[in-house]
């Protein structure tokens, strides 16, 4: 018994430590990551871009397609992975050099930096090791990028160069944390994939940038509160996102689903959180959504296995842990269970509108 207990324990430690999450990039990439990194929601990268618009003048053709950061840092802290997919490639090694060239030249990157940002961050950018590795045709430098952010910080830019296209790929850590971290990224850069797409090339192109202006216009309509219109424009992303989209498809269904909530549609709302969850199973914010609307429609059991998975999925990283354990709270009350553990956790963890609720049933 003791000898099939031990051997079940390593088989599942074993297993803890060989989980990964795949990147899949819609442009026929893969990139693993292992269990100790999360995928933030676009909407994060949406959020940062927002609150640094007048300071970096954030614009379209440096945003991101996907971020990865370590479990348990505030949303955007160090380290974390940007992801950029681009729709060409180099064609022979001249062009190849080109690029080697540009993020070598120090003139040439403080030139772009102060266009980027509008000269209103004082960059002094160093350059520090590069590499191209022409068999694997990886290529990465490393830049200590004169800023400090709670620590000095340093940058990784890393390509690989694809057969069609290319995935640009952007590591960010503290100058300390750095000799620790660079094994790690180049592991990452390394475990890439390069796999068929779905779609060919200019049908996924066509599909994807048709989907995205109407995702943008959702996004602009729900900002606005024209909910009707915000759910038109939604609808129209998710008609048209091609399969290789179906990330942010989800989060498509899961906008489209708040501003359900928000003219009182509330199974609507939640069948848009379940095509969510669908697209993609770990989605806490759906779950914690799905929860409330569950909630008022007064199914608190089925609110309280949402919340469950939200906890489980957050793990406890974002607000939404917080969030869930509140909302548990309120549907246990709701059947006659003890939710004062769960009320009395969320307060504790930073969900003060649960404080009434406390002084009132937890006395």
């Amino acid at each position: 018994m003791k000898r099939s207990l031990k051997l079940f324990l390593f088989l599942l430690y074993s297993c803890l430590i060989e989980a990964q999450s795949i990147y899949k990039s819609p442009i026929g990439f893969n990139l693993s990551f292992d269990h100790t990194w999360k995928r933030l929601p676009k909407e994060v990268l949406f959020q940062k871009a927002k609150e640094v618009k007048d300071f970096l003048q954030y614009r379209k053709d440096i945003q991101f397609d996907a971020c990865y950061q370590k479990i348990g840092n505030a949303d955007m802290d160090y380290p974390y992975i940007l992801l950029k997919n681009i729709l060409s490639t180099p064609s022979d090694e001249t062009e190849i050099k080109y690029v080697q060239d540009f993020f070598t030249n120090k003139n040439e990157l403080n030139k772009t930096t102060q266009i980027i940002t509008n000269g209103k961050i004082d960059i002094d950018i160093k350059i520090g090791k590069s590499y191209y590795d022409n068999q694997n045709k990886i290529m990465f430098f490393t830049y200590d990028m004169g800023v400090s952010i709670k620590g000095d910080l340093v940058m990784m830019v890393g390509f690989y160069f694809g057969k069609n296209t290319s995935l640009m790929i952007n590591c960010y850590s503290y100058k300390d944390e750095f000799k620790y971290d660079q094994k790690e990224f180049l592991d990452i850069i390394y475990s890439i994939k390069e796999i068929r797409m779905i779609n060919s090339l200019n049908e996924y192109t066509k599909k994807h940038d048709i989907a995205v202006q109407y995702f943008n216009l959702g996004k602009l309509y729900s900002e606005s509160k024209n909910r009707n219109e915000a759910i038109k424009n939604y609808t129209k992303a998710i008609e048209n996102y091609p399969a290789e989209d179906n990330f942010i498809k989800a989060e498509a269904y899961y906008n489209r689903g708040i501003n359900k909530r928000n003219i009182e549609d509330i199974k609507g709302a939640i069948a848009d959180y379940t095509q969510a969850i669908k697209l993609r199973p770990d989605y806490y914010k759906a779950y914690n959504n799905r929860g409330f609307g569950k909630y008022l429609l007064e199914d608190y059991i089925g609110a309280i296995s949402d919340y469950n998975l939200a906890i489980k999925y957050d793990n406890y990283n974002s607000e939404y842990s917080n969030m869930a354990l509140g909302n548990r709270g309120l549907a246990k009350l709701s059947i006659g269970k003890d939710g004062c553990v769960d009320l009395r956790k969320a307060y504790e963890l930073g969900n003060k509108s649960v404080f009434s609720i406390i002084n009132e049933y937890c006395r």
